[in-house]
């Protein structure tokens, strides 16, 4: 039955429209209400880019500050935990001022050892 919806045209957001518009990142399929002309993507993807570049997809939150963030804007520090640039620079500072924080530690590579 969802295979009917889709071959009938309808927009994938709202099931109720006409679907107009086809998104350039993901391929949905929408109408004019559902759709961002100026960026040429369905509102949905508009939601849900990374607050840093406004280019890409988020694929996580930053740790730290909450933001949405693409992989190209954020460091995995493990599986599942990402923070972006801009709070990996200060990730010290953060971990300094906020005890809570310690554990970050552990996740940071250590440098490697110069020979001398």
């Amino acid at each position: 039955m969802f295979q009917e919806f889709i071959s009938s045209g309808m927009c994938e957001v709202c099931w109720f429209e006409e679907a107009r518009y086809s998104c350039r990142l993901c391929s949905r399929r929408v109408c004019p209400r559902h759709y961002v002309v100026e960026r040429g993507i369905c509102a949905v993807c508009s939601i849900n880019l990374c607050e840093i570049c406004g280019r890409a997809l988020a694929v996580d939150s930053c740790l730290l500050c909450g933001k949405l963030v693409c992989r190209q804007c954020s460091r995995e520090l493990q599986p599942g935990i990402r923070v972006c640039g801009s709070c990996f620079s200060n990730i010290h500072e953060y971990v300094r001022r906020d005890s809570r924080l310690s554990y970050i530690e552990r996740y940071l590579k250590k440098p490697p050892r110069s020979r001398a």
